[in-house]
Formats: C-alpha cells, sequence, structure tokens
C-alpha cells in the first residue's frame, strides 16, 4: 500500500467530494434501515423473523469489515469494490428475485424498492471499477 494513504478506509472516504459523501450515507443508511424489517407479523398474528431482512444486514456487516481489511492491504482503489459485489449480489438477486414474485407487502415493499434502487446502481458502480481495476487502472482513488 502507498504510504501516503490515510490510516484506514474511513478518513481515505472522508477526502472524497461532498456529493460522494453523501452517496456513501446514502449506502449505510439504506443498509442499515433493515434493522426496523427484522421482525414481522405472520398471518396469524404472531412475530416472526424476516430473512431478507436479515441478510441485508449481515452482507452489509460481512463487506464493511472485508473491504476495511481490503483497504488495509491493497489501499484505496478500484478494487474495493469487490466486497459489496461478493456479499451484495446473492442477498440482491435474492430480494429482487421474492420483490417479483410479489412476495413483499406494506412497508416493507417500500423499503424493498428503495434498496433495490440504491444498491443496484452501487452494484453496476462496483462492476465497472472491477472491470476497470482488472484492465489495470490501478491508481489511488480521489484523494485531497
Amino acid at each position: 500500500m502507498n504510504e501516503t494513504m490515510p490510516p484506514d478506509l474511513i478518513a481515505a472516504a472522508a477526502t472524497e467530494p461532498e456529493w460522494l459523501r453523501w452517496w456513501f450515507r446514502v449506502l449505510i443508511v439504506t443498509n442499515l434501515a433493515a434493522v426496523f424489517f427484522i421482525l414481522k407479523r405472520t398471518p396469524a398474528g404472531r412475530l416472526a423473523a424476516r430473512p431478507e431482512a436479515l441478510a441485508i444486514l449481515v452482507a452489509f456487516i460481512l463487506s464493511a469489515v472485508t473491504m476495511n481489511w481490503l483497504y488495509d492491504w491493497v489501499g484505496y482503489v478500484r478494487l474495493l469494490g469487490v466486497t459489496h459485489l461478493v456479499f451484495w449480489t446473492p442477498v440482491y438477486l435474492w430480494v429482487l428475485g421474492r420483490f417479483w414474485l410479489g412476495a413483499y407487502s406494506g412497508p416493507f415493499r417500500y423499503y424493498a424498492i428503495v434498496y433495490l434502487v440504491v444498491a443496484g446502481a452501487c452494484l453496476v458502480i462496483d462492476a465497472s471499477d472491477l472491470i476497470r481495476y482488472l484492465l489495470g487502472d490501478h491508481r489511488p482513488l480521489h484523494l485531497d
């Protein structure tokens, strides 16, 4: 890793333009909002776990931990988004498939729409970044 890199991923992300830092916040809030949907009422009126919300949270946490580890290893480069591709894509496809089957209703349906739009946009950006990295673009990302 380049010695001029900030000491951690949070410090590196803080060097980004304000609009991009807002995008990071949107990603964080969207994923963490899944905590509000972990429990659902069954048709019998009992509380039950909603596995999709748990999966979104677990994938978010695993990706964040892995991304921080990867930052320590390779620095602030386009490869970092691979953690989203690895952990978020299976959850995203599962939620998308269940959404199209009409499995969601009420507030979780609206949350799922927001999640699918935000996570989907992020995954497209991450796939583009991964391709650029594999094609040789190993330059550090924006740093002031």
